[in-house]
Order: structure tokens, then sequence, then C-alpha cells
């Protein structure tokens, strides 16, 4: 039986696990001192947010393996904040490190859920920490891409720091006397997301050359960012989803994954085709092929 517990358990991991992370950051990945003590100091602002939900007692494995990712997320923040702040200290940002890091993480995303989901422990805390564990790690991850590794465009600061942006929009409405509303459930939105993880880890590899990401991210992360802006609209009570307008859009959108899919699946094939025959196609054969993966029927 999970009970709600007064935070003593939580914030004692934490604070093991934080310190414990940072401190092998710098002693074993060449984490600078200063980037080790922002990670920490983002790691317990993090925790502190997603507490505004009780933490469960017993705290159970599935949150404790959150808050270690969270814990290595905000390492890797820490890190790339120290680079950009002082670009002498990125040591800890070269090579295959930030690529595995965050790779390493955003498998945990899927392990973590699935024992909450096993072991019958989820919880509106574990919930609120995942989503702020993802936000934390897109931003820090993206953000490193574009700003260190030159491997994503600008543009895509705005899907990696998407989940601050819509949040600090709807505290606006709320400050404006906006009353929102709950979004509906879409399993289309988690897809996004893990599509913009496995693009932002895949980036942060060292041989990805700078032109090969622009076409890929316009195919993930524009849709990304279009999923925000309906977020918003729907929550702050400007679309409404159970309109019968709205209901006729989302059938007509869901007729036209499978046709879309194949088409892009087709266009992908003839551009890889062309490309190997020596025709400057650029990366678009492989964004197609992300975009065809990315809006396919769900089984």
């Amino acid at each position: 039986m999970t009970d709600i517990g007064d935070g003593n358990e939580l914030w004692r991991f934490a604070t093991a696990a934080g310190g414990a992370v940072c401190t092998a950051g710098i002693l074993l990945a060449g984490l600078p001192l200063g980037g080790g003590l922002l990670g920490f100091a983002v790691f317990g602002g993090v925790v502190a947010f997603a507490a505004r939900e009780p933490a469960p007692t017993p705290l159970g494995l599935a949150n404790r393996l959150t808050i270690v990712r969270l814990a290595v997320l905000a390492a890797l923040a820490g890190g790339g904040l120290a680079a950009t702040l002082a670009p002498g200290a990125g040591r800890a940002l070269a090579g295959w490190m930030p690529c595995l890091v965050y790779a390493a993480a955003a498998l945990g995303d899927y392990a973590d859920g699935a024992i909450a989901r096993r072991t019958r422990t989820t919880s509106a805390f574990g919930a609120r920490l995942d989503a702020e564990a993802d936000a934390l790690g897109l931003a820090a991850a993206g953000g490193i891409a574009v700003l260190a590794a030159g491997t994503l465009p600008a543009w895509y600061l705005l899907a990696g720091f998407g989940r601050y942006l819509f949040g600090a929009a709807l505290f606006v409405e709320e400050r404006l006397g906006r009353g929102l509303v709950d979004l509906p459930p879409s399993p289309f939105r988690r897809r996004l997301a893990g599509f913009q993880m496995g693009l932002v880890a895949v980036c942060l590899a060292p041989f990805i050359e700078p032109e090969w990401a622009p076409p890929a991210t316009a195919a993930l992360g524009a849709p990304f960012l279009l999923g925000f802006a309906r977020d918003y609209l729907i929550r702050t009570g400007r679309l409404d989803p159970d309109s019968a307008g709205s209901r006729r859009l989302t059938q007509l959108l869901g007729r036209l994954r499978r046709p879309v899919s194949r088409v892009a699946a087709v266009t992908a094939l003839v551009l890889g085709v062309l490309k190997l025959a020596g025709f400057s196609t650029g990366s678009w054969g492989l964004a197609a092929f992300f975009f065809g993966w990315l809006v396919r029927p769900g089984r």
C-alpha cells in the first residue's frame, strides 16, 4: 500500500543521488566544479517544483530511477551552462559523452514508466517528476546540440525549451485571469516527445555533420512546435477539442496518417536511390523516412 509521505524520504534520496551524480561528473567525466554546482542547483529546483505533488511513501523503485535520471540530466545541464558562460570549460561536452549520457537518460524514461506500471506504483508525483525530467533533458541536450556542437539549427531552441515556453505562456494567461482547462490524453503527444529525444541524442553524436540535421529537424521539430501551439489553444479555451469541427479535423487527420506515411516512405526510398546514384538530394530522404515513421498509425 502506497501512502502520501511527508517528503523526508524524497529529499534524503534526492540529496544523496544528486550529490553522487554531480560529484561523479566532476571527478570522472571532466565536469567543471561550477558546472557541477549549477547542475546540483538545477536538480534541487526541479525536484522542489515536482514536489508540489506529495511524494508517496515508500518512494518506490520507479521514482528513485526517475530521480537518478533527473540528476544525470541536471549535471548535463550544468555542463552546458558552464560551457556557455566559460567556453574553456567545455571538456565534459567533448566526444561521445553528452550523446551517451542523454541517450541513457532517455532510455531510462521508458524504464521508469514500465516499472511504475508493472509494480502498480504510478502516482501524480511520479508523472510530474517524469515530465520535468523529460523537459530538462530536452532543453539541456538541445541547447548543447545548438550552442556547443552546432549540429542543430538555432530555431530548434524553441522546441528544446518548448515545455518551459508553454508553461510561461500559461502562467501569463492565469495572471490575466483566463481559466485553464485540462488537456485530453493524446498518445501522439508522447510519440512526438519521444522522437525529439531520439533526434537530439543522434545529433549529439560526434560523427554528425551540421548539414545533416536541418531536414530531419524540420520533419520532426515543426510538428512538435505545432503540437505545443494546439495544446496552448486547448488549455486556454480558444480551441474546443470536443466541437464538431475539431472532431471532423481529428478524424480526417487520422484517416490521412496511413497514406501520408506511405508517401513519405516511398519518397524516402526514391531520394535514397537518387543519392546513391550521385544526385544531390541532401538529407531529405532521411527526413522523409523519419516523418513517415512519426505519422504512421499506431497498432
